[in-house]
């Protein structure tokens, strides 16, 4: 009768599951065009070709360096960006601005038929920022002094007649928004590339100018918000609220994730 093997003292009972074994550091690439393929399809070959150095690069510097964490940072990407470098465009018509920013609680206290925030416990609409209705000339289809508005005096910005929150608008493969993220960006891009300093307060618009700074500020805000625990728990939502800061698209994203896995063999 065959004998069972046993394993020798001390040696471990179980594999590192695939999923979360590292990813190559040398020779072949983790993130490949056929992979970026899989996570969204609507950008040619030719341009995922040019993505695909910088994302390895990052994913090695930012440790998005398994499998699984990969997976998971690739979906989130192809939701919020496809993997374009975009920047916050804050041209709204007078009804979308306050839809957007108008309310306290968000767009879920607007009611659209009234073009005004729902009534609180004093009945009377819960307007966080009054002047969308009061002055909505000044900012509806202007984006310098809207944005200069609804985000002054927040994210490090200075007042409204600074021009910060403008000046701090989103940018990136995910939305950097506010000085204090982009003093946080410059802080984390120089301790990992000491050859290439770079003040992004005092430059933003560097960003979006240069792809590499657009896709490694997603690196960082993901860094920045320890995704990569989430990622590791393979938890989709818990990830999504860490990215998103709700479930805003979330059948999507599970969508992108359960394609990247299958390209992955995870």
């Amino acid at each position: 009768m065959a004998r069972l093997r046993r394993s020798p003292p001390g040696a471990p009972r179980s594999r590192v599951p695939r999923a979360q074994q590292p990813l190559p550091q040398t020779g072949q690439a983790a993130v490949t065009v056929a992979l970026l393929r899989a996570a969204d399809g609507s950008n040619p070959d030719t341009y995922y070709a040019g993505l695909v150095d910088a994302l390895n690069d990052y994913a090695r510097r930012y440790q998005v360096n398994t499998r699984l964490r990969l997976a998971h940072f690739l979906a989130q990407i192809g939701h919020e960006s496809g993997f374009r470098a975009l920047e916050e465009n804050g041209r709204y018509s007078a009804p979308r601005m306050r839809e957007i920013f108008g309310c306290r609680g968000g767009a879920a206290r607007y009611d659209r038929a009234l073009d005004d925030c729902r009534l609180g416990a004093d009945g009377q609409p819960e307007r966080l920022r009054p002047k969308l209705w009061l002055e909505a000339d000044s900012y509806a289809g202007n984006p310098e002094r809207l944005l200069a508005y609804v985000y002054a005096n927040r994210l490090g910005n200075s007042d409204e007649a600074s021009g910060d929150g403008y000046r701090y608008r989103g940018r990136g493969l995910i939305q950097l928004t506010g000085k204090d993220n982009y003093a946080a960006f410059t802080a984390a891009h120089n301790a990992h590339d000491a050859a290439d300093l770079r003040d992004f307060v005092a430059e933003p618009d560097l960003v979006m100018s240069e792809l590499k700074y657009a896709i490694e500020s997603a690196f960082y805000y993901w860094d920045a918000r320890t995704v990569n625990a989430l990622a590791d728990l393979d938890d989709l939502e818990q990830v999504t609220r860490a990215v998103n800061g709700g479930l805003n698209g979330l059948e999507d994203r599970g969508a992108r994730l359960a394609s990247i896995k299958k390209a992955l063999g995870i």
